[in-house]
C-alpha cells in the first residue's frame, strides 16, 4: 500500500471533524484610572434555516463599589458599525443595589442619522428578518466586595440582515464603537431611558472585530469571557485588522462538512449525471453499461452529500434549498427503480414502454433541478457573486453540450434507421437481429445490438 493510500483514511476522518470557531473578544480595563471598563465577546452562527447569520453577544461591565455615592450612575454601550448613525447598539446600565435586586438593563438602540440620542429600535428599524432577544442580565460582587460586575447576554437572530450599518460575517475587520457616561443617574431601569451624552474626551472609541474567524456553522451558545490580564483581546484590535489570506486547504479544513457536501453534490450534478446522459447516447454496444455504472456512482455521491447536509443542519426542511434537496434525492431513488424496470422490460420485448419515457422525463427534470439547487446552495453558503456566475455559465454550456449531443445522436439514429430499412440484408451478421423492431433511438438500438451480440457469442 502506498503512503498516499495509508494517509487518505486519516485525512478523511480529519476533514469530517467538526470545527468550531473561536469567539472574538475585546476588553478595556480602565477602572483603576476611573475610565471605561468593559469586555465584550461575540460569536456568529450561519443559520441555514434563514440563510442569515445570528450573532451571540456577551457583555460585562465593571463598576467600583466604593468610589460612587450612588451605584446607579452611568451607562456603557457598544455598537456594530463605524459610527453612531445606523449602528446597532447595546447599552448596559442600572443600579446594583436596587431594593428589588433587579439585574442591569440591556437596551438595544440605534441612531437614524447624525450624532443624536440613541433610541430603542423599532420593528421598522429591525425589518422582517431581525429578532433581538436579551437572554439574561445579572449583577455580581467581586474582589472582596470592592467591584460590581454587570453581565448581559443577547442573541440577534438574522443580525446580518440589519438595515443600518452593515454587520458583515465575512469581514476580518468589522468596525465597532464604544461609549460611556459616568454621571447620569440610571435608577429608573427603563429600557427607553433617554441617555445623556458621553464625554467628548475619552468618552468614546473604536475597535475592530474579526467576524469571519468568529463564525461557525454550529450554534454553540453565548461566548464565555477568557480574561487573562491586560492583553485579553482575541480576534480584535484597536486598529483595523489586516486580513490574513488563507490557503485552499485552510479554507477547506475550516468548514469540512459544508465543503464535502458541496463536493459530493457538484460532482453528481455537474459531472457524473451529465456524463451518464451522454454515455447512453454514445452509440456504443456498451452504452447501457456505461450509463448505469456512471449514474449509480452519481446517485451514491448525491446520497452521501445529503447525509452530510442532514448532519450539519438543525432542520431538514429549514430552507428552500434544503426542501428542494430532500425532494431531489428522494426522486433519485425513484429514478433508479424506473431505470431498472426499463432495462428488465426492454431485454424482454426490445422496445420502450411508458416506464422508459417516465425514466427519461424524470432524468431531465432531476438534472435541471439539481443544477438550480447547486446554484441555490452556493448562494446559501455565501459564495462570491463572480464564482456563482462562473458556475452558472458552466451549467449553461454543459446544458447546451448535453442537448446538442442528444440532438446529434437522434439524427444519427434516424439516418441509420433509414439505411437499415433500405438494405435489410446489412443486419444479417447475427442471426437474430432481424427480430429487433425498428427504432429511431440510438441508445435503444445500441443496447439491443449489444444484448444480441452477447446472445450470439
Amino acid at each position: 500500500m502506498s503512503p498516499l493510500s495509508r494517509l487518505l483514511p486519516h485525512l478523511l476522518l480529519f476533514l469530517l471533524a467538526t470545527v468550531s470557531a473561536a469567539p472574538s473578544q475585546y476588553c478595556l480595563f480602565g477602572l483603576p484610572r476611573d475610565e471605561v471598563d468593559f469586555c465584550m465577546a461575540v460569536s456568529l452562527y450561519h443559520n441555514h434555516s434563514s440563510s442569515a447569520h445570528d450573532v451571540y453577544l456577551s457583555l460585562a461591565v465593571r463598576r467600583s463599589a466604593e468610589s460612587n455615592d450612588s451605584h446607579a450612575l452611568g451607562w456603557t454601550a457598544i455598537g456594530a458599525g463605524p459610527k453612531m448613525a445606523g449602528s446597532l447598539m447595546f447599552v448596559l446600565y442600572g443600579d446594583p443595589e436596587a431594593s428589588e435586586a433587579k439585574g442591569p438593563t440591556l437596551s438595544v438602540r440605534t441612531v437614524k442619522s447624525g450624532h443624536a440620542h440613541p433610541l430603542q429600535i423599532t420593528d421598522k428599524d429591525a425589518g422582517k428578518e431581525l429578532d433581538v432577544r436579551v437572554s439574561n442580565t445579572a449583577w455580581t460582587k467581586t474582589k472582596n466586595d470592592t467591584l460590581y460586575m454587570a453581565t448581559a447576554s443577547v442573541v440577534c437572530y438574522g443580525c446580518s440582515e440589519w438595515l443600518g450599518s452593515e454587520i458583515a460575517p465575512e469581514s476580518a475587520s468589522q468596525p465597532w464603537i464604544w461609549a460611556w457616561n459616568k454621571q447620569q443617574d440610571m435608577k429608573s431601569f427603563s429600557p427607553d431611558e433617554q441617555l445623556a451624552m458621553h464625554a467628548l474626551i475619552d468618552g468614546y472609541g473604536y475597535f475592530y472585530v474579526d467576524m469571519k474567524a468568529a463564525t461557525s456553522h454550529h450554534a454553540d451558545g453565548f461566548p464565555a469571557f477568557n480574561v487573562t490580564g491586560e492583553d485579553s483581546n482575541v480576534g480584535t484590535s484597536d486598529r483595523p485588522i489586516k486580513e490574513v489570506q488563507t490557503g485552499f486547504w485552510q479554507r477547506i479544513i475550516s468548514r469540512p462538512l459544508a465543503h464535502l457536501h458541496g463536493f459530493f453534490m457538484m460532482t453528481s450534478f455537474l459531472l457524473l449525471f451529465p456524463v451518464g446522459a451522454v454515455a447512453i447516447r454514445s452509440g456504443s454496444n456498451n452504452s447501457f453499461k456505461y450509463h448505469w455504472v456512471i449514474q449509480a456512482t452519481a446517485t451514491a455521491s448525491a446520497l452521501s452529500g445529503a447525509v452530510l447536509a442532514i448532519i450539519m443542519s438543525d432542520k431538514v426542511f429549514g430552507s428552500p434549498h434544503q426542501i428542494a434537496g430532500v425532494v431531489i434525492v428522494s426522486l433519485l431513488i425513484v429514478q433508479a427503480v424506473l431505470g431498472w424496470r426499463h432495462h428488465v422490460t426492454f431485454i424482454r420485448i426490445f422496445r420502450r414502454t411508458w416506464i422508459s419515457y417516465a425514466h427519461i422525463a424524470l432524468g431531465f427534470v432531476l438534472l435541471v433541478s439539481g443544477w438550480a439547487n447547486v446554484i441555490g446552495g452556493l448562494v446559501l453558503y455565501g459564495f462570491s457573486k463572480f464564482g456563482i456566475a462562473m458556475v452558472a455559465l458552466f451549467i449553461v454550456v454543459e446544458a447546451l453540450g448535453v442537448g446538442g449531443w442528444s440532438f446529434l445522436a437522434r439524427r444519427r439514429s434516424l439516418t441509420k434507421s433509414t439505411i437499415h430499412k433500405e438494405t435489410p440484408e446489412s443486419s444479417a451478421a447475427y442471426f437474430a437481429l432481424e427480430d429487433i423492431p425498428e427504432s429511431d433511438e440510438e441508445d435503444e438500438a445500441a443496447e439491443a445490438r449489444g444484448l444480441m451480440q452477447k446472445r450470439n457469442e
